[in-house]
């Protein structure tokens, strides 16, 4: 069973090996931005464990016993817009509907706090294809498509 643990639970560096583990077969795709990839996501992991109070507090680690195998991430600043961040399971358990919990539970956590309507972006990408029907099963529809820098982006949205 699921237990999700916060962020003063674990060691610097976990978000960023969960992401890079979770986001390999993306890696392979883009081989030369490899580097780039890496220092987002260890400044992502730097920011949310040196401010624990602040964006830390919006991070919640997915763990089987005592074993991360993911963790998601939120933003509440933009009441009654509430953005959904980071969804990351490592490769071994995907597929497993442990995304969609997180989901789910990000979901929860919004609408316990009155929000209205969700946000979410992933990838226009063969790699996001199971996060976009995910994110769909879940409810959320298509709101618009980005530009991104190395793949368009999609944003979707739920009213809760």
């Amino acid at each position: 069973m699921i237990v999700y643990r916060t962020i003063d639970s674990f060691k610097p560096g976990l978000i960023e090996n969960l992401l890079k583990s979770s986001y390999k077969r993306l890696i392979d795709y883009f081989p030369f931005d490899k580097q780039g990839f890496y220092h987002q996501w260890e400044k992502e992991d730097y920011e949310a464990f040196n401010n624990p109070d602040t964006i830390g507090k919006y991070v919640l680690f997915s763990c089987l016993g005592n074993n991360p195998i993911g963790y998601f991430s939120w933003d509440d600043r933009r009441y009654p817009l509430g953005i959904i961040g980071q969804n990351c399971i490592l490769p071994s358990y995907q597929g497993q509907g442990y995304g969609r919990n997180q989901i789910e539970s990000v979901i929860k956590i919004f609408q316990d706090k009155k929000f209205h309507e969700l946000r979410v972006v992933t990838g226009d990408h063969d790699f996001f294809i199971a996060s976009q029907k995910m994110y769909m099963n879940c409810g959320f529809k298509e709101h618009r498509k980005m530009k991104g820098d190395l793949f368009n982006l999609i944003e979707f949205s739920k009213q809760i």
